[in-house]
């Protein structure tokens, strides 16, 4: 393509977006021309996906403009964004699951005939012609809940394809597809970008940025870092921009694995719903590992299935070489305790205090039978000993800060006495100083003896408190590091996908 003559499709200049203390985006341009494929690159928090909803509508910035051929725009809805010509398709499936796919395809644009209403022939048609560009042959009047989640996606691409789409966002379309429905789906790709659609992927898997992109643009920290063309940029590229050279803190510990037991085996672990596929490794008493990888990766579900939470389909998990049966209650009886994701939907109940949130785990007899003032006893001093700042005990657990909060769910988690503490983005929304204190928390209960396994997706929190790091990619176990291996260039590498190293 000769850019230079061209008109760009798209100009961003100087967006910036705050979300509270958080800068998600700080003065970032993006030029996207008519038939291409622009990859934006960086790692988990560089702002991808702020930037794209932001050109969605989906969102605001702060700062900025946004020119779409030439002429300036306030995108204030998705509505809006489309009318221009720009849709994305995002991560998370906006599909309606107790409607057929043909009624998600032409949502809010169904075909209509004058005083009839819904013309459902033409609709199913139209639909089914949209699914056979992406290979796929299915009933439009098949409800969307009855097909595979691999399947939906590519429905709610057709969705994206019904649209006058002069420009498609794509942010990990790829997650849920297996390599012959990726194939597909870069066929489609490219025929819009031949008819002149300007097309925005977001991947996490290296050999597909390389494989599709015309055009690429790096962000880092929520700055734009570089751009490159296809024949300049290759892996060593990318994940040199991508982490800056910037050297990491990692943890000063001087843990050994030497004469420790190991406390947690994991042996050929797969789930059901096939996130990911035959994990295997081992965690020591006073152990800290952390589990890196990009987004959809299956670092969740993979502790989710260690936990009982989430049916396995294959594989052993084993306390103290003791095989655990695969649900929740015996892992919690078998010493596994987890701090989940999620505050708000999966680790607290916001109406209720922080007594009986911190003692959760405890109540198994009738309220009758409970003593007020032991417990009282026990929650404060479990609130000096993490420092856990609260105007007293009955208050409401919403009323603390996210940093507070955490600390009382991994508090609760020590109720059960575990011999393996698993901890699913613990630092999450929480202040850095919040975040320094649940380090030392976390470093303490390992000295004590505990083994602890922490996902994050920060990897300055995977270097700050790990003694090795498990990386994950694609649904496998892609690395398993010592400290002497633990470089960002290494973990990036690996979480991409790539058969390269950085420089050590």
């Amino acid at each position: 393509m000769a850019l230079a003559t061209m008109t760009a499709r798209i100009e961003m200049r100087g967006i910036s977006k705050q979300f509270d203390a958080v800068k998600a985006l700080s003065n970032v341009d993006l030029t996207l021309y008519p038939g291409e494929v622009h990859t934006i690159a960086g790692e988990n928090g560089s702002g991808k996906s702020t930037l794209l909803k932001i050109l969605a509508g989906v969102i605001q910035p702060n700062e900025g403009l946004i020119r779409i051929d030439g002429t300036s725009h306030v995108l204030t809805s998705v509505r809006g964004a489309m009318g221009l010509g720009v849709t994305m398709v995002s991560q998370e499936l906006s599909l309606v699951p107790n409607l057929g796919i043909a009624e998600n395809v032409f949502l809010g644009h169904n075909q209509t005939r004058d005083f009839i209403g819904i013309n459902w022939k033409d609709t199913e048609k139209r639909a089914a012609e949209l699914l056979k560009r992406l290979n796929l042959t299915v009933n439009p009047k098949q409800l969307v809940s009855t097909i595979p989640q691999h399947q939906q996606q590519l429905v709610e691409i057709a969705r994206a394809l019904s649209f006058d789409t002069r420009v498609l966002l794509l942010d990990e379309p790829t997650s849920s597809l297996d390599p012959a429905e990726v194939k597909s789906l870069f066929n489609v790709i490219r025929q819009l970008r031949d008819d002149g659609v300007a097309v925005v992927l977001i991947s996490h898997r290296m050999s597909e940025m390389l494989e599709i992109s015309d055009r690429f643009t790096v962000l880092r920290d929520g700055k734009l870092i570089d751009t490159g063309v296809k024949g300049d940029v290759s892996e060593a590229w990318l994940i040199d921009r991508m982490v800056l050279n910037k050297p990491k803190k990692i943890s000063d510990s001087t843990y050994s694995i030497e004469n420790k037991r190991a406390v947690l085996e994991v042996k050929g672990l797969s789930d059901r719903l096939g996130a990911f596929n035959n994990i295997s490794f081992n965690l020591h008493a006073g152990e800290i590992v952390g589990v890196a990888g990009l987004a959809g990766a299956g670092r969740t579900e993979l502790v989710e299935t260690i936990v009982g939470s989430r049916p396995r389909i294959s594989g052993e998990v084993l306390i103290d070489g003791v095989v655990v049966k695969a649900n929740s209650r015996s892992s919690i009886n078998a010493g596994i305790a987890l701090v989940p994701d999620d505050r708000r939907t999966k680790s607290t109940i916001h109406e209720m205090s922080v007594r009986e949130n911190l003692l959760l785990a405890q109540h198994q007899l009738p309220f009758s039978f409970r003593s007020k003032s032991k417990e009282a006893k026990i929650v404060n001093a479990w609130c000096e000993r993490f420092k856990i700042k609260a105007a007293d005990i009955d208050t409401p657990i919403k009323s603390l800060s996210g940093g507070n909060q955490q600390k009382v769910v991994i508090a609760r988690c020590l109720q059960t006495n575990p011999k393996v503490l698993v901890l699913d983005e613990a630092t999450r929304g929480i202040d850095l100083g919040a975040k320094a204190e649940i380090y030392e928390i976390l470093r303490g209960l390992a000295k004590e003896g505990l083994g602890i396994l922490a996902v994050s997706s920060e990897i300055s929190e995977i270097f700050e408190i790990s003694d090795r790091v498990l990386v994950m990619h694609a649904g496998k176990l892609a690395a398993d590091m010592g400290r002497e291996e633990m470089t960002e260039a290494n973990v990036v590498a690996a979480a991409t996908g790539s058969n390269k190293k950085g420089d050590q």
